[in-house]
């Protein structure tokens, strides 16, 4: 489906070119100032590359769109690149807590504890050996 605003694509094995693309009513409604048009797909919802990033979505069409140069009337160059009607807007609305990155799990977490731990103590015996060595003259 065309509803992403990034125009990027990826030169596949076979020689063709593949862009970003977004499950059908992948584009959820967020505000303005995540993304300027008012929706974005996120990670889960983008089926192409894997392992994406939240995408911008385009404008709804027959909402205004803050991407044109004149929202209330986008120009049908703007409409082309800037607005879709396809079937990309879903209803539920993104919130901030679910745009934030997937907390480490506990044994992450365990792991970097004795990785700090024992970076410390490796400073300190560093320090304590340069501190014990004899002065020359």
């Amino acid at each position: 489906m065309d509803c992403g605003l990034n125009t990027s694509e990826v030169l596949q094995p076979g020689g063709t070119m593949r862009g970003i693309e977004i499950v059908p009513e992948g584009c959820q409604a967020v505000s303005e100032d995540v993304c300027k048009s008012g929706y974005m797909a996120p990670t889960e919802n983008v089926s192409f590359p894997e392992n994406s990033l939240n995408q911008c979505c385009k404008c709804k069409e027959g909402e205004t769109c803050p991407l044109c140069k004149n929202p209330e009337a986008c120009t049908e160059s703007e409409k082309e690149e800037l607005v879709t009607s396809e079937d990309c807007f879903g209803s539920a609305k993104v919130t901030p807590m679910q745009l934030q990155l997937p907390p480490l799990k506990q044994e992450e977490d365990v792991t970097m504890t004795y990785i700090m731990i024992g970076g410390g103590i490796v400073i300190l015996i560093v320090l304590f050996l340069v501190t014990r060595r004899p002065k020359t003259p």
